[in-house]
């Protein structure tokens, strides 16, 4: 069974380099830019997994979407983010996100952490 993925990410070149390499991985994805596109896509397409940029633009930053997935969806989420202020890391690290993958993204380095996040997704279920 495919992995259902949310990336949410506002650079749109990012997005569409993480969206082909997760779709490459037998995942079916869906994608979006900033936080209200995000809670709309939680409700109706229920992914298995976020991955989530950190700084993204509009009303939420991607820590209050993570917070949000917490309380209303319960589902695992993984933060991509470019900023490693150790504020914003220690911040984040409140939200209990299954990795942290750091910009900029490397596309063997994120197959290979997207598999160990996938390994541990199935170890939960």
């Amino acid at each position: 069974m495919a992995r259902k993925v949310l990336i949410v990410e506002d650079n749109m070149i990012i997005q569409m380099f993480i969206e082909s390499i997760i779709e490459g991985m037998n995942c079916v994805v869906r994608t979006a830019s900033n936080s209200n596109e995000a809670i709309a896509t939680l409700k109706n397409f229920a992914p298995d997994v976020v991955l989530l940029d950190i700084g993204l633009s509009g009303d939420k930053d991607g820590i209050e979407v993570a917070e949000i997935i917490n309380i209303e969806y319960q589902l695992p989420f993984v933060f991509i983010t470019g900023n490693s202020d150790v504020s914003t890391i220690e911040r984040a690290k409140k939200t209990n996100p299954l990795h942290i993958i750091r910009k900029p993204i490397d596309e063997n380095q994120l197959k290979a952490e997207f598999e160990v996040i996938c390994a541990k997704l199935s170890a939960k279920q």
